[in-house]
Formats: structure tokens, C-alpha cells, sequence
């Protein structure tokens, strides 16, 4: 889904009055002046900012800049979303200019539309689902001591696992839905949709967010939002993600540790131990003992350290793995953008 976006649309219209700050030389001159940002409501009060930009010098803005996510804006949670960026940039387009009672020319509209306009940041999530909330913050703890990217080792801040934390031109990371929408905190849901069943959905999903930012999209010649499809955003998606290299494997977690077959079992405890088990077992019983554990993300063939990682679930077995889909009763109750149909 697309979590947060910051484009420029080229229209005409009478500037925001939202302020200014000013630099104002010593002798009363006027060095520049810039718009201040206007939060703009949206669905249970979840706010965008815009601001005008441009002129053509008759006291007319060219374009509106807009921040924010467009899921929240639209349908007042992210749980889950859209994946269809010109979609949902013109809905928050039509909704903020109804808010402020400015409108685009029809021509201006289909530009929109069309995707004819500079995009600069564009964030990009997709939920995974493990058993319990316990596990997804395990997974955490053990990913912040067990991956990296081409940006160095991961960085754990406030609950969030970064990759690139402070990079000008990509970020990755990954939290806890549950945690972070969870009573008391930040993030938390509306009190109109504490009713329905969007917080038991969230409470055991791994959430893995990308976003890439100006820079970024120059490399990758994406030079309008129209060059990001719901095609494109989804492998690009993907691409950025399989950048995270697990440098170890970890421990399966006890609930699936009882789950293995008596031998499978005895094996795994063996090499978990750091046994060298190419000289304890037979041939035939390693390689195919080995081919079974790979199924559950252990390769027997690889030492493993004897720090104690507290038994979480294998690491890039998760990331692998289909994100979650909209759950059906999300349409039903009317909790999706209308642009997640497509």
C-alpha cells in the first residue's frame, strides 16, 4: 500500500493563505519569503499539509505542493491500503481543494489523472503475518543484531527497526502494526474504528516499509508519478526488500521447535548446540535431514553461533513469504479506499 506521499501538482489558483516566513535583510529588505504549510482535515480528522508554490507574477500560485498519507486521509487508518498512486493522489487532490474551495481546470484535472506531475517521496508497505505479536517483536530483536543492507547494520529507534535510517535516497524498516496501533500510543486508531476488527487484523503483522526519495527516483528514472504503476511499485517493492541480508540464522521459536518431527528434532538441537554434524550423522540421514529443516528456514550445514538469540522465528523465511492481503470484511464495512478494488 502506499503509506505516505509528497508531490507537486502543477495548477493555478489563488495562493493558500497559510502565512509566510521571511528573511528580511538588515537594512528592511526583503531576502525571500516561503509559504508556510496548512494542514488540510481529512477522514476522522487525519490531516495533510499543502502550501502553494510558484506565481506567475500576478499574485497566482502554479502549484500545490501536498504531504501526507493518503490511506489516512481517505480512510482514516493505514492498516491496509492501496496500492494505486495516481488514484489515490487525485481523490486527495479533489478533497483538499473541496476543503479549501479551490478547484483545478478540467485539463488540469486529467494531467492528474495521468500521473503528469513531480513526485518526491513515495512510501510503500506491505503487512507479513506471524503467529503472535510476541513473535513479530522477537523477529525484531533478532533482526536488528542480524541483517544489514548496501546502507551498513540496522538501527533499532522507538520500536523501529531502520536500514538507512538518515539516507537521502532510500530507507527501509520494520515494526510491530499491533505495537504501534496499540491503546495509549501514538498511532493509535480512531475511537469510530476501535469497534471494528482492524486491531485484532494488526496485531500479529510485520509491517516492512520502503521509501524512496528524489534522489532515488532520478537513478531510477522515475521523472513523473505516472512512471509508478501498481506494477512497478510492487517490484520495486520487492527489490528493496531483498536487499536486507540475513548474515545468520536463528533459532526456530519452541512453539515450532515441538512442531518437528522426533528426529528432525533431535538434529536441529544437535546443530543448534554447535555440533558438527557431518561427523555424528550418516550421509544419507544429513543431506536428508538437511533438505527437511531447509523447509523451515535452517540449513544444517552452516555453523551456528552459540549466543542465545531468544528462539525467535527464522528471519528471511518472513520476508520471503506473499505479504497479507485485504481481508474481505474490509470492503464489506466500508474500511478501504475505494482505489484498494483495482
Amino acid at each position: 500500500m502506499i503509506d505516505w506521499v509528497t508531490v507537486v501538482i502543477p495548477f493555478t489558483h489563488s495562493p493558500i493563505d497559510s502565512g509566510s516566513v521571511i528573511k528580511i535583510l538588515p537594512g528592511g529588505e526583503v531576502d525571500w519569503r516561503s509559504p508556510c504549510r496548512q494542514s488540510v482535515p481529512g477522514s476522522f480528522d487525519k490531516n495533510v499539509s499543502v502550501r502553494s508554490m510558484g506565481g506567475d507574477g500576478h499574485g497566482v500560485a502554479t502549484s500545490l505542493w501536498i504531504d501526507g498519507n493518503p490511506s489516512k486521509f481517505l480512510q482514516g487508518h493505514n492498516i491496509f491500503g492501496s496500492d494505486d498512486l495516481l488514484s489515490l493522489v487525485y481523490d486527495m487532490l479533489i478533497k483538499v481543494c473541496r476543503s479549501l474551495g479551490i478547484m483545478p481546470k478540467l485539463s488540469e484535472l486529467r494531467m492528474v489523472k495521468e500521473g503528469g506531475y513531480e513526485i518526491s517521496r513515495v512510501d510503500i508497505n506491505y503487512s507479513y503475518e506471524l503467529p503472535n505479536r510476541k513473535d513479530v517483536l522477537a523477529w525484531l530483536r533478532a533482526a536488528e543484531y542480524k541483517s544489514k543492507t548496501r546502507h551498513g547494520r540496522s538501527a533499532m529507534s522507538g520500536g523501529t527497526l531502520y536500514w538507512g535510517k538518515k539516507s537521502t535516497w532510500w530507507t527501509l524498516k520494520a515494526y510491530s502494526k499491533g505495537e504501534e496501533i496499540a491503546a495509549g500510543k501514538k498511532h493509535k486508531l480512531p475511537d469510530e474504528l476501535l469497534a471494528t476488527p482492524l486491531t485484532d487484523w494488526a496485531d500479529n503483522k510485520l509491517r516492512v516499509e520502503l521509501t524512496l526519495r528524489g534522489k532515488e527516483f532520478i537513478r531510477l528514472g522515475v521523472e513523473k508519478a505516472k512512471d509508478l504503476t501498481m506494477d512497478r511499485i510492487k517490484s520495486l517493492y520487492s527489490l528493496y526488500v531483498r536487499r536486507i541480508e540475513m548474515t545468520d540464522q536463528i533459532a526456530l521459536s519452541c512453539e515450532k521447535q515441538m512442531e518437528l518431527p522426533r528426529r528432525l528434532r533431535s538434529t536441529y538441537i544437535l546443530w543448534k548446540n554447535g555440533e558438527d554434524l557431518r561427523s555424528v550423522l550418516p550421509r544419507n540421514t544429513f543431506y536428508r535431514h538437511r533438505r527437511e529443516l531447509l523447509e523451515n528456514g535452517i540449513d544444517i550445514t552452516l555453523s551456528q553461533e552459540s549466543i542465545d538469540v531468544s528462539n525467535v522465528v527464522p528471519l528471511i523465511r518472513i520476508l520471503e513469504a506473499k505479504p497479507v492481503s485485504i481481508p474481505d470484511w474490509a470492503f464489506d464495512r466500508g474500511l478501504i479506499h475505494s482505489s484498494a478494488r483495482a
